[in-house]
């Protein structure tokens, strides 16, 4: 069965071949029923219209039946999702898909799609994770790290790598805030993931990254090397990211900061420097700044 249109004849039904036109109408309210054109679009639900042609009584039997069970006839395959921007991946990484939908839903349809597709898997991911205690990950030796050991802490968590532009600022940042914070408490823990999605500037081995971050002399919790964004995340950036209300992506090395409070509160902090942070740090800890 096969439907055909034409701008200047209405739609013909062609049956083993054989095609028929008339003046006799047929009115079909189907869900099963999807016609497009150039010109033209009929979707699930709507009413189509048709006109048949002349017909045996059996070829008109099999006609209805195929119409009214969707048997056969089938939908028109859909027409792909596409973007309508270059930019529109990027976008929809970042979460502009739920922040930004009027725009997005339309223009970036693809991009939003898969945004969606991945934020059920990230979910499905953390299902059974209730809090931050319940992670746990590799330092940077891989021992395994269980976050649950952190609990009455306040816990800073970024993404870092060795040949960033950032890179030479923010260690010496990161233990510049240690070594003020560790002279009065021990409850400060800085972890610090290597990750190499971000212009591949974190491409070596762990020891290798170990050894750089003690050049700079870094005393603080190195972690083991992992990913921070896509389906391949660990389950650590998965929770926090959400935890946090966002960001949905992290966009550099360094560019976020989160914070765990002591009770497991989480909230995020972008285009920051660490030393910023002391005081919120201290905050959490009900302590004076030094």
């Amino acid at each position: 069965v096969q439907w055909e249109f034409s701008r200047r004849s209405p739609p013909a039904f062609s049956f083993a071949q054989t095609r028929f036109r008339s003046s006799r109408r047929l009115r079909i309210e189907s869900s099963h029923c999807t016609f497009a054109s150039n010109h033209h679009q009929v979707t699930p639900q709507r009413i189509l219209v048709l006109h048949l042609g002349t017909m045996t009584p059996v070829a008109t039997i099999l006609f209805l039946l195929l119409a009214s069970s969707g048997g056969g006839l089938g939908p028109a395959p859909a027409l792909a999702a596409a973007d309508n921007h270059e930019n529109c991946k990027t976008w929809a990484d970042m979460g502009e898909c739920d922040a930004n939908p009027g725009y997005m839903r339309q223009n970036c349809v693809k991009s939003c799609d898969e945004y969606d597709a991945e934020v059920s898997r990230n979910d499905q991911d953390i299902a059974g994770i209730e809090s931050f205690y319940d992670l746990e990950a590799d330092d940077i030796d891989g021992n395994p790290i269980k976050f649950d050991a952190f609990r009455g802490k306040a816990v800073l968590i970024t993404n870092v790598a060795s040949y960033c532009g950032y890179t030479e600022s923010h260690y010496k940042s990161l233990v510049a805030l240690h070594g003020e914070l560790k002279s009065t408490t021990d409850q400060v823990e800085i972890l610090a993931f290597p990750c190499n999605q971000f212009g591949k500037q974190e491409p070596e081995e762990c020891p290798v990254i170990k050894a750089f971050a003690a050049k700079k002399g870094v005393e603080f919790r190195m972690m083991y090397k992992l990913d921070v964004n896509g389906s391949g995340a660990s389950p650590v950036y998965k929770w926090l990211k959400k935890a946090a209300g966002g960001p949905k992506m992290i966009t550099w090395n360094f560019a976020t900061y989160f914070l765990v409070s002591p009770d497991g509160t989480v909230k995020s902090f972008s285009g920051v420097e660490p030393l910023e942070l002391k005081g919120d740090i201290l905050d959490l800890l009900d302590r004076e700044e030094l």
